[in-house]
């Protein structure tokens, strides 16, 4: 469940969102002239960690991924079989 709050109560309250968060697994989105501005999360060191590497991979992957699409919907591959059938004729060289 995810609770909204102005920054002037999050400021007042910091240690019990704090707190909240943490034990309920919630988030809190905090919002400045009525719009949202931050949210407050925790997770493991080791989950942002995860997440961090995910969003690097995605990031610096995009371009070959688009590419394998494109050449997916051009027809421009070879399926599982028909690669194992022309590795076999490589080493059968």
């Amino acid at each position: 469940m995810t609770q909204v709050i102005p920054v002037t109560q999050a400021r007042r309250d910091l240690l019990k969102l704090v707190d909240k968060v943490n034990e309920e697994y919630t988030r809190v989105d905090i919002t400045k002239k009525g719009k949202i501005k931050a949210t407050i999360v925790i997770v493991s060191p080791e989950y942002l960690e995860s997440l961090e590497e995910t969003i690097y991979t995605l990031d610096h992957s995009m371009d070959d991924i688009r590419r394998a699409e494109g050449e997916i919907a051009a027809g421009e591959y070879i399926t599982l079989e028909e690669f194992k059938k022309q590795l076999k004729k490589r080493n059968a060289r």
